[in-house]
């Protein structure tokens, strides 16, 4: 067993300390982990995610998604937001019917058609910048990964600032850390207004994700305004929570590996490959969560129906049995790296994988051609939380 202290998982002081030393010492010791404080397992294997997320039937996910759900389920509550958290809260069949009817929009071909799209916003965000000092975060994280799915979606543009600010509070909400506050603003802000833009729609359909969302059957039977309202919301903030963190933990990175970022200097078609790596090596959404359907037998340990486990990503991204002696070092030339578990695995494989990976390589080589690179200029304020890794504030500049 491990002998080093790992009673504060759902914790965000234990992320922002030595998780990786912790995550280590338990892949070495303890790989399966049963984590007495919360009552749960831990996976914090390469394999072991990748099998558990692999079998809804044994896994599924329809209480128990994210940590905050293990937390409610070790107290006996129930979430505020449970039947209306979204398809990834669903299992197959249903949560197959229901991402096949919309994952047509985000399919590899189609993010293809949207790299126009994609690179003017990053074109218009980078050209509002200050010559001076500025918050990455604010100025650059938050708003192209919103204003790509505002545009998407068919929000006015005079609407994205404000669309732009919900969207933190939508992935708080998500993440199962909203405030009071933060279910105020979701109810009586963000659904008034989305129901606006959806009676809009079915009077005037428009070629927009939003009018499709009004139309889109699930095995014959149109989706009702709450469904509809759910998938924008997720998209919204699923859209945005993991790109933002991608492109935050690309300014950390390139400013942190300045060998690395001079390498993608010299080579702007690694560009791909530092994506890539900064979603393994990052790790933007630090775990998902399952709950066993029935006892199951795994490296010699049963885990009990109804146990929930935690599928620590940000392990499985460092494991040295998958990625070799150099698991812990950013490369943006590691040739396996889109192997890596950023995304999730499985079923509830991110659905805007493709086009999150599109708006990175876009930023990047509008910099590039820019001749621009990024240059911290201060600490960062790290987010306090357990299941996303980002700033809320991140001071750069940018020097040619």
């Amino acid at each position: 067993m491990a002998t080093i202290d790992t009673s504060h998982f759902e914790l965000p002081a234990f992320y922002l300390g030595t998780p990786d030393d912790v995550f280590r010492e338990l892949r070495e010791t303890d790989p399966l982990h049963w984590y007495d404080e919360g009552r749960f397992w831990v996976a914090t294997t390469y394999d072991d995610i990748k099998f558990i997320s692999s079998r809804p039937d044994l896994f599924p996910s329809s209480r128990v998604s994210i940590l905050s759900d293990l937390m409610d389920l070790r107290a006996g509550r129930v979430s505020p937001m449970m039947g209306q958290r979204g398809v990834k809260f669903l299992d197959p069949p249903e949560h197959t019917a229901h991402r096949k009817a919309v994952a047509v929009n985000f399919t590899p071909k189609a993010v293809q058609e949207m790299e126009g799209l994609v690179r003017s916003v990053v074109a218009d965000v980078l050209d509002d910048l200050p010559d001076s000092e500025f918050d990455w975060i604010e100025r650059v994280a938050e708003p192209i990964p919103v204003y790509v799915f505002a545009r998407l979606l068919g929000v006015p543009e005079a609407d994205w600032p404000k669309v732009s600010r919900w969207a933190t509070t939508i992935a708080n909400a998500g993440s199962g850390q909203a405030s009071d506050e933060d279910m105020d603003v979701i109810f009586n802000e963000v659904g008034p207004f989305l129901q606006d833009l959806l009676d809009q729609r079915r009077a005037h359909p428009s070629d927009d994700l939003l009018t499709f969302l009004t139309k889109v059957e699930v095995d014959d039977v149109p989706l009702n305004d709450v469904q509809v309202h759910s998938w924008a919301i997720t998209l919204l903030a699923a859209g945005s929570e993991t790109t933002q963190s991608l492109i935050a933990a690309m300014a950390a990175c390139l400013d942190g590996f300045p060998e690395q970022a001079a390498d993608l200097t010299a080579h702007p078609e690694l560009a791909a490959g530092a994506v890539e790596e900064t979603l393994r090596w990052w790790t933007p959404v630090l775990s998902m969560a399952r709950q066993a359907s029935s006892d199951v037998e795994l490296r010699g340990t049963t885990i009990r129906a109804g146990d929930g486990v935690l599928l620590a990503y940000q392990s499985g991204n460092r494991d040295a049995d998958k990625w070799g002696p150099t698991a812990d070092d950013y490369d943006i030339r590691r040739p396996d790296a889109s192997n890596h578990l950023g995304f999730g695995f499985g079923a509830h494989f991110c659905l805007g994988a493709h086009l999150a990976r599109r708006e990175g390589r876009a930023l990047l080589d509008e910099l590039a051609r820019r001749g621009l690179r990024i240059e911290l200029v201060g600490e960062g304020e790290p987010r306090r939380s357990s299941l996303v890794r980002t700033y809320d504030s991140l001071p750069v500049r940018l020097v040619g």
